[in-house]
């Protein structure tokens, strides 16, 4: 579309209006784009057309449409995070991520579905209602990034910007069959996500980074996103199916192995390996995590309660009965600090190559499955193999790898070490020239069920 774009083969106007028109054809059953800009952006690709005609300097994005999640600040647009508490919020400003875009000459759509306070693994909240599967409107889109991926995988949008607190990036990518990165953590501002706080923990854990339909995309938008990252290597890639924490579907293994044969076609060196503790990884993370939640949100619906969907109810209710004390806390930071180290040194000169999630999209209103091919999901988190990179801040990228038996796309996740993008997305292009990438859906027709 870029290449179009300069070459005069067609005009932004005329390019978003075939989005908007995807909109129209998709959005009703998928529920993707639930706070959108259409007049202005229409004005602004209008601008972009009348700037290249008139031979002005343009961005190396000029006239392309994108989008972005719901919390991500955009001057003058709602961000209520899919809650009512915060439904007339109102951001004065750009976050960071936003304005590097638009002064590529990027034109916002509008923002896109989550969870509410973009708190858990789908895209359902009491302000818009349910974000649905584009493959299988029963299942889940994932979250909570998941209005971006289905957008993206429908072609609502070319390009979307997500953020990744514990897998709401690969996860939906996972989900829908599109490609996502997460950048390393402090690479680019993390923008702020009302009413969660921005302490230590989610500074630390939390990144943005872009969604897209091919990998070329995401090496496209990177600088703009992050320059002066370092050029890609050759790396040996570490394979593992499982961290220990919990099950892994077969469906999910058999997208490691495909992913780790179709490297190993191309050259690179394939071994078995896995990063050190994520137990204690994922233990810390936890520990920080939740005391910072709960010294977040403590007072935030006072007297609302009852204006929040079930699951945000129960964790407010859960986080009242945390409380950390300081020497807890400043233990784990000291043994993330340590098995940082390691993991560093696990990393160097090679990559982890692992399932982004323990199955495929779970049902739209239900949960994880109690089983995995036989054997019981445990208690705690079931992202404990995306929530290892972002423990530790670094680098993960998702690609499509197959469709289950079942039809629904499977992924996989590259994790490097720090400032390790380019390296991931060179990963990222192998396994998508030998596997084939982004994963389009059969057209939707059924509505996605009703919101929590």
């Amino acid at each position: 579309m870029v290449q179009a774009l300069r070459a005069r083969e067609l005009g932004a106007v005329e390019l978003l209006e075939a989005h908007l028109a995807a909109v129209e054809e998709s959005n009703a059953a998928v529920n993707a784009i639930v706070l959108p800009r259409f007049e202005e952006a229409r004005a602004e690709a209008a601008a972009a057309d009348t700037a290249r005609a008139r031979g002005e300097p343009l961005g190396p994005l000029h006239g392309l449409p994108f989008t972005v999640k719901d919390p991500i600040p955009v001057a003058g647009m709602r961000s209520p995070n899919g809650c009512r508490l915060l439904a007339d919020h109102v951001d004065a400003q750009d976050a960071v991520v936003v304005g590097r875009l638009r002064r590529a000459g990027a034109v916002l759509i509008g923002k896109t579905n989550v969870s509410e306070l973009s708190s858990w693994w789908d895209s359902v909240n009491p302000l818009f209602g349910a974000t649905a599967n584009p493959h299988d409107p029963t299942r889940t889109a994932g979250g909570s990034s998941g209005g971006e991926a289905a957008a993206l995988a429908t072609g609502m949008s070319p390009l979307g910007i997500g953020s990744d607190l514990g897998g709401s990036i690969r996860n939906p990518c996972h989900f829908v069959g599109v490609c996502g990165l997460k950048l390393s953590s402090g690479l680019v501002p993390l923008p702020p996500h009302r009413p969660l706080p921005l302490g230590p923990a989610v500074r630390s854990f939390g990144a943005v980074g872009p969604l897209a339909r091919s990998v070329r995309d995401l090496e496209l938008v990177l600088p703009l996103l992050a320059p002066g990252l370092p050029p890609a290597e050759r790396v040996a890639v570490a394979v593992y199916e499982e961290d220990g924490l919990q099950p892994v579907s077969r469906d999910c293994r058999e997208a490691v192995r495909r992913a780790a044969a179709a490297l190993a076609g191309v050259g690179y060196e394939v071994v078995e390996g896995s990063p050190p503790r994520p137990a204690e990884v994922r233990a810390a993370y936890d520990t920080l995590l939740h005391a910072e939640l709960a010294t977040g949100l403590r007072g935030f619906a006072a007297g609302r309660e009852q204006e929040l969907s079930p699951y945000v109810r129960g964790m407010l209710e859960e986080l009242r009965t945390v409380d950390t004390p300081p020497g807890e806390q400043l233990a784990a930071w000291e043994r993330l600090a340590e098995i940082e180290l390691q993991a560093l040194a696990w990393l160097d000169g090679r990559v982890g190559l692992c399932p982004c999630a323990p199955e495929t999209a779970p049902p739209l209103a239900g949960s994880w499955s109690a089983e995995i091919d036989g054997v019981p999901t445990r208690p705690g988190g079931k992202l404990t193999l995306a929530t290892y990179a972002n423990a530790l801040g670094l680098p993960a990228a998702c690609v499509p790898v197959m469709r289950s038996a079942a039809g629904l796309p499977v992924g996989v996740q590259v994790v490097g070490g720090h400032g390790s993008e380019r390296t991931l997305l060179a990963l990222a292009a192998a396994l998508e020239q030998a596997l084939g990438g982004w994963i389009p859906p059969a057209p939707l027709v059924a509505a996605p069920a009703p919101g929590a």
